[in-house]
């Protein structure tokens, strides 16, 4: 389903008001949510919800498989990886296709489009396979499956105090997005 699509069926764009935005965007070639944004005054996390809807309805299922590429690989670092629960497999006529599970989805479109900048196809994993993935790809001391599900247990005990709002791992903190 297209962004315009979603926007009209969460009542936020009438559909003269996409046909609106449509034209705008054959004339400027400028992505359609900002294109809503400037003309309709759409909030931007709006627009990220329905993006994010969208993605989610287009991820097909992680297929263990096919691997990961060292030339999609390096698009992160270990850090980048965990904190976002993203893990790059392989570039694809154009389009980076990357492993995430549904629950961390939004976390990863945020980092994916603001971040690196291409094209992301998800590949969906359940939690505990996400977590092995990134742990053989991204190996970092005390990180496991307990990080991903928000929690400090499993992290070293010699790690450094943190501030509400962070993790830590190898005693540095990270913000949480």
């Amino acid at each position: 389903m297209r962004i315009g699509e979603m926007l009209i069926r969460m009542k936020v764009l009438t559909p003269d008001q996409v046909e609106a935005v449509l034209a705008e965007q054959a004339e400027t070639h400028e992505p359609f949510g900002v294109i809503a944004e400037r003309l309709f005054e759409v909030p931007s996390d709006t627009i990220e919800r329905a993006w994010i809807e969208q993605t989610q309805a287009r991820a097909t299922e992680f297929d263990a498989n096919r691997g990961v590429e060292d030339d999609a690989r390096v698009l992160v670092v270990r850090r980048q990886a965990w904190q976002f629960g993203i893990v790059p497999l392989r570039l694809d006529d154009g389009y980076l296709v990357a492993a995430t599970s549904r629950r961390l989805l939004p976390r990863a479109v945020r980092f994916a489009t603001r971040v690196l900048g291409l094209p992301v196809q998800f590949e969906i994993a359940d939690d505990e396979t996400l977590a092995k993935l990134l742990a053989h790809q991204y190996p970092m001391r005390g990180m496991d499956k307990t990080v991903l599900d928000g929690s400090l247990v499993g992290i070293s005990s010699r790690a450094m105090p943190h501030k509400p709002g962070s993790w830590v791992a190898g005693g540095r903190a990270f913000p949480v997005a």
